[in-house]
């Protein structure tokens, strides 16, 4: 396992959180998140680092750039996604008052590896619908974005036959508290979701048509003290997942793994102990089979972590 943060702590914007990574059609790695003076200050602002990799297995991280920045408002919540044809997306929202239900859904494009950007388009006009896990090309070619509804914490799924141009939007109807969907597709063509909840445990929920309908969300017995997981599928079935192994606090920061899709989780291991905040973890499985996570280090800068099966198995 590799471990090492992305950036020092900046004196401009110290409070850093939510960080997302995707992987560039030349390998290089794309990390983005949001820095303020504090979660929905006035300065928070969302940055993108870049990684390349050196033969030793570590990455060389660049400097950080500012990318989103609205005057006096604050951006936040960045899901990065590479589609097949190579254009990489940031969604990410906007509060249009002091805390996240008034935020605003807007994505912008790079088509040159996260260069250069798009100008930010509006999404949704929904106050409240916000991106947290990374979107996912189905077998049927159809793109699904998780999303989740701030106001009524409520899982959200859209769908897009036409590449991301024009989106169905399919809300999960639940008397339980949800929200932050991490999915991943099954073998059968099933969609497996894990979700932060109120209620002391991670919820699994399960749809058999590509997100437009979900059975009844039902808890599984791994705890979540109402913080972000995410969930990833190695090539081989396996499944991974970065959540807190506690049901009140965000540490430990733990890695489960299912060697197969019957969700039995064998092994657990910790990425980070002790007093502090790790959380808001993003899984990505690169095209060489590495495994990567990067998460919020109490709250100061990122830290990005790799690591391989047989890591996640014990050795």
């Amino acid at each position: 396992m590799i471990k090492q943060d992305i950036f020092d702590q900046m004196p401009s914007h110290p409070m850093a959180h939510a960080s997302t990574l995707t992987e560039l059609p030349d390998g290089d790695l794309l990390c983005a998140f949001y820095a303020g003076a504090y979660e929905t200050a006035p300065d928070q602002a969302i940055f993108v680092a870049r990684a390349r990799k050196h033969g030793d297995g570590k990455y060389e991280w660049e400097e950080l750039r500012k990318l989103i920045d609205t005057p006096q408002k604050a951006d936040g919540n960045p899901v990065l996604f590479t589609s097949p044809d190579g254009t990489v997306w940031l969604f990410f929202v906007t509060l249009q008052g002091t805390g996240w239900t008034s935020s605003l859904l807007y994505a912008a494009k790079s088509s040159d590896g996260g260069r250069t950007w798009s100008e930010p388009q509006l999404l949704s006009a929904v106050q409240g619908t916000m991106p947290r896990t990374k979107p996912l090309v189905l077998r049927d070619g159809a793109w699904l974005l998780p999303l989740y509804d701030e106001l009524r914490w409520k899982p959200i799924f859209w769908r897009s036959e036409d590449e991301g141009q024009t989106w169905k939007e399919f809300v999960v109807q639940t008397r339980v508290r949800l929200i932050q969907p991490a999915v991943v597709e099954l073998s059968n063509g099933k969609l497996l979701a894990y979700c932060r909840s109120t209620a002391g445990r991670i919820f699994r929920l399960v749809s058999e048509d590509g997100g437009q309908h979900c059975s009844s969300p039902e808890p599984t017995n791994l705890p979540n003290p109402n913080s972000a997981v995410d969930l990833a599928r190695l090539s081989d079935g396996g499944l991974v997942l970065a959540f807190n192994d506690s049901v009140d606090k965000r540490t430990p920061l733990s890695i489960a793994y299912s060697p197969d899709e019957s969700e039995h989780w064998t092994v657990i291991r910790d990425l980070e102990v002790g007093e502090g905040e790790f959380s808001y973890p993003c899984l990505l499985v690169t095209s060489d089979g590495s495994i990567h996570c990067v998460y919020t280090y109490r709250r100061k800068t990122i830290r990005h972590v790799v690591f391989d099966k047989t890591w996640l198995c014990g050795g």
